[in-house]
């Protein structure tokens, strides 16, 4: 499995949370006044073992792992 630096959103801004290990890809929706809208996650895992499944644009790949 590989390493990652994952992300979130704070006041409107992108921010490093710190490492996690990305397990795989998956989805997600959100609803909208015409419908769901599907969009593609990470599934990851913290080092305290919490899993979370985000939006891929929070993620960056560590090189060399």
């Amino acid at each position: 499995m590989r390493k990652v630096i994952w992300s979130k959103y704070e006041q409107s801004e992108l921010k490093p949370q710190g490492e996690a290990i990305f397990h795989q890809f998956g989805c997600d929706y959100e609803e909208f006044e015409s419908g769901p809208g599907n969009f593609s996650t990470a599934i990851i895992e913290l080092p305290d073992g919490t899993v979370k499944n985000i939006p891929i644009e929070w993620i960056k790949f560590i090189k060399g792992e």
